[in-house]
């Protein structure tokens, strides 16, 4: 299952500026950059909700229970609504069964610190 209200995920995350001044969340590597999440699934409220200072992580709740996979499927496919043009190259690269998990973006890190609404470090 994938987020229901696509158009409130792409607005929220591109027009609040909830997120603060970290973005120690986001890694640059070598052919796109590293998002660290701290994910809760079963949320009743999917979406970005903020910036976990401490783990230094997006915090993002995910409609799906953690069962089989569900939300982390949900999470990539939230990730590909956001970057369309990178849609089937979000890989979770670490935290299949963790709700901190990590992704890879094969983007610059300017543009996915402008769509997710991060400001510079």
């Amino acid at each position: 299952m994938y987020l229901a209200d696509t158009c409130s995920v792409q607005s929220r995350a591109a027009s609040d500026d909830f997120l603060g001044d970290r973005s120690s969340a986001l890694e640059q590597a070598k052919g796109g950059c590293y998002l660290n999440i701290e994910a809760s699934p079963g949320s009743k409220s999917p979406g970005i909700s903020g910036i976990d200072k401490w783990r230094g992580a997006l915090k993002i709740g995910i409609a799906s229970p953690p069962v089989s996979g569900k939300a982390s499927r949900e999470l990539i496919g939230m990730f590909e609504i956001i970057f369309p043009e990178v849609k089937g190259r979000i890989v979770l690269v670490k935290g299949e069964k963790s709700h901190s998990k990590r992704l890879f973006i094969p983007l610059d890190k300017e543009t996915i610190r402008v769509r997710l609404g991060l400001k510079d470090d």
